[in-house]
């Protein structure tokens, strides 16, 4: 078969911005929510440190513990920069973090204790993306776990944007699809390809000289033959003149949502709203909020300077942003079908170091966020923060898979079983019950016997 998908993948002329086909729900908005499910995953790339984002509080336990090991660092109990109580004050949120904590109480911030990658275990930041976003231990062969989920979605040929990396370069997690396209921003949506002859009206010049084409007119001349080939490409003219007037910079986001303009990462995020909204299909987004990566002069929250509180700030109104915009009534609820699940490559040493920051480590924390998330809880075991309890004495102790969360999530809100496909080598799954949904039976997609062939 050769579908609009495939056209837009394989067609030289247009590339990524025609694979940003719509349908004339574009020009009208959709009737209704998404029947579908979007997956957004954000990766907090430099190794976030959990312990500041997420600290024990003041009925914690290991409360004690935090302090000894971070005198400088910790996230104080009162005080200038004290942190915001949750779970009745057994976990405190950075005090930057004021969007996280209106979304955690009010039940759609799930945090899971003790995330990460059991197995290989690596404090390198190269080989622990890879090994989570390769999904088995970095022997994937260039291919992305996320792929692999798209790969088993069977999803119709007509969906036109299965996928989005928002940034400049492919996630790992979706490199081989020939179903992900890579967009930094809005303005990436349209056709940028020939000489600067080719680029005129209606591209980009507001005017042309005499007779001149540009490429957006002369392509409907091409593809005047019936075969397969010409229909999807004329097919694909009609859905760039739906997508064409629509002027991402003046989208309105809704319910008094601010992205902040300043940062890249909302911006992205706000992209990313308005494809939801404009229910282009889009089952699976990537999304990095990168410079976690906190040696030195990682800052404290008492203190007037704070580099971790910056960027906690930015990821924290960033998704306040996201899902205020996306959190309508009725019709508009397009927050009920979007998930997010934020991860890191590993976390942070317990104890603080001699340069005011803190050296890679291994447990984390992850956080999933939505509509159909079962938020205002942990989920997960955390192991203690004294010394028998540490990963070799030093490190939180990984106590959750993070494929079984995001397994759940494959399988609960994308209504894909086939997790064991896209994690080759894990098994044992069982839910956590971190999303709602219905329970499918994990399977690993055997596609030699898919056809029935014995």
């Amino acid at each position: 078969m050769f579908d609009r998908r495939d056209f837009l993948k394989t067609c030289g002329a247009g590339g990524g911005a025609l694979a940003l086909a719509g349908t004339s729900r574009l020009a009208f908005g959709a009737t209704q929510a998404n029947s579908y499910d979007t997956l957004v995953v954000v990766f907090l790339r430099g190794g976030m440190d959990g312990l500041s984002l997420f600290s024990p509080g003041g009925s914690n336990a290991n409360r004690a513990a935090y302090e000894t090991a971070r005198p400088s660092l910790k996230v104080p109990l009162s005080g200038a920069g004290a942190g915001l109580a949750v779970s009745s004050d057994q976990w405190r949120l950075h005090p930057r973090a004021a969007q996280l904590r209106d979304l955690y109480t009010g039940g759609k911030l799930a945090v899971v204790l003790g995330a990460g990658m059991p197995a290989p275990v690596t404090r390198s930041h190269f080989d622990a993306q890879i090994n989570m976003e390769v999904g088995l231990a970095g022997q994937g062969g260039g291919i992305g776990w996320l792929t692999r989920v798209l790969e088993s979605a069977n999803l119709p040929g007509t969906v036109q944007i299965p996928a989005v990396s928002a940034g400049s370069i492919t996630s790992t997690s979706l490199l081989g699809s020939t179903e992900a396209i890579t967009l930094g921003s809005g303005s990436d949506f349209r056709i940028d390809s020939g000489s600067w002859a080719w680029n005129v009206e209606p591209d980009f010049r507001t005017t042309a000289p005499p007779g001149a084409r540009g490429l957006f007119g002369v392509l409907p001349d091409l593809w005047t033959a019936a075969g397969d080939f010409e229909a999807a490409g004329r097919q694909t003219l009609d859905a760039l003149n739906v997508i064409k007037p629509i002027d991402f910079a003046a989208y309105a986001p809704a319910n008094g949502a601010v992205y902040d303009s300043a940062s890249g990462f909302a911006q992205q995020l706000k992209m990313l709203a308005q494809l939801i909204k404009r229910d282009v299909g889009l089952r699976i987004a990537t999304i990095d909020l990168g410079g976690w990566d906190t040696h030195d002069g990682q800052g404290n929250p008492a203190n007037s300077y704070d580099y971790f509180g910056n960027k906690v700030e930015e990821l924290s109104k960033g998704l306040g942003a996201f899902y205020a915009d996306l959190n309508g009534s009725g019709a508009a609820n397009y927050a009920s079908t979007t998930s997010v699940v934020v991860m890191s490559e590993f976390g942070r040493r317990v104890r603080e170091n001699d340069d005011g920051g803190t050296d890679h480590g291994y447990g984390n924390i992850m956080l999933a966020l939505g509509g159909s998330v079962n938020g205002g809880q942990t989920f997960g075991n955390f192991a203690g923060l004294s010394t028998a309890q540490l990963f070799e004495g030093a490190d939180v102790m990984v106590t959750t898979d993070y494929r079984r969360v995001m397994s759940e999530a494959v399988i609960r809100r994308l209504r894909n079983p086939n997790v064991y496909y896209a994690f080759p080598g894990y098994s044992g799954y069982t839910p956590l019950g971190i999303f709602q949904g219905t329970d499918l039976t994990p399977t690993g997609n055997d596609r030699i016997f898919a056809n029935g062939f014995q």
